[in-house]
């Protein structure tokens, strides 16, 4: 008898959780590594089996609850049984989640650098990348006020269906906790100019982005303009990371872009570059 693919025992695992779960829960359901969930992911995602959601970690979502679900054949079927719903957290367990809080910019740089390298590039279906913080360049010129964000990433995807490789250059903006105001999404908006996407991650250390006083607006701004907004209670761990506004693509002017790769970029980036393209 033939097995089923790992395309249905995600699907059949997905409607066992109620055709929506975390990524984080269904990770930790199929008991599979990052490389193999997310190479499943992103086939079903092409397929339209499934849509990306919203949430710390991300979630994903089933496109059809009323689908059939090819199942394994009555003689598997007695030693498979579909997993359990994953028990809520509790209260101690809350509690490990929150995080020490980070009291300036400074001190985020390299754990979100960590994160968007390890993780965040990943789950974007990236072919390569490189990221870089481009904050602590002293009085270096590099066109007026707002120019420079604290991070940069470039990186190029390959599509199926594409005959060109597409580049990105990614800016982000990086708030602590005792810093989360429009200004973030101010910042990240005149890196539009030029980057293909621009976002603000706000670590809220550990609380709920909605109990912010700003929040609402915060949200309403991004969405209006196209900047991504991310809310991180643990800045550590991307599962503890929330999508709060998916930013727009831009098309920046390619004179602004190489202008910006020039006066910001490192020498090893402007390498990579070479070599991509």
């Amino acid at each position: 008898m033939a097995r089923p693919s790992n395309k249905e025992i995600f699907l059949r695992t997905l409607k066992a959780l109620g055709n929506r779960a975390g990524n984080t829960v269904m990770q930790r359901e199929l008991k599979w590594d990052e490389t193999k969930y997310w190479d499943v992911h992103q086939q079903l995602f092409e397929e339209g089996l499934i849509e990306k959601g919203k949430g710390y970690g991300g979630s994903v979502i089933l496109t059809d609850p009323d689908a059939a679900v090819v199942e394994p054949s009555p003689v598997e079927s007695k030693s498979a049984k579909p997993p359990a719903p994953p028990p809520p957290p509790t209260p101690s367990e809350v509690v490990e989640a929150l995080v020490e809080e980070y009291t300036s910019e400074l001190q985020l740089y390299p754990p979100v650098k960590k994160q968007l390298e390890a993780n965040w590039a990943k789950r974007r279906q990236l072919d390569d990348c490189h990221c870089e913080i481009t904050a602590l360049q002293g009085r270096r010129e590099t066109g007026g006020s707002w120019s420079r964000p604290d991070l940069a990433l470039i990186a190029y995807r390959k599509y199926e269906f594409l005959p060109e490789r597409v580049f990105e250059l990614f800016s982000f903006e990086v708030k602590p906790a005792t810093d989360i105001s429009i200004k973030g999404v101010m910042e990240a908006l005149a890196h539009r100019e030029a980057a293909t996407r621009s976002f603000v991650i706000y670590h809220t250390a550990g609380q709920d982005f909605a109990a912010f006083p700003e929040a609402e607006r915060i949200e309403e701004l991004a969405a209006r303009h196209g900047v991504g907004v991310y809310a991180a209670k643990d800045v550590n761990d991307f599962n503890q990371w929330a999508e709060v506004v998916t930013a727009t693509r831009a098309t920046p002017d390619p004179e602004a872009v190489d202008t910006f790769i020039r006066r910001t970029l490192s020498d090893a980036a402007k390498t990579k570059l070479r070599k991509w393209f």
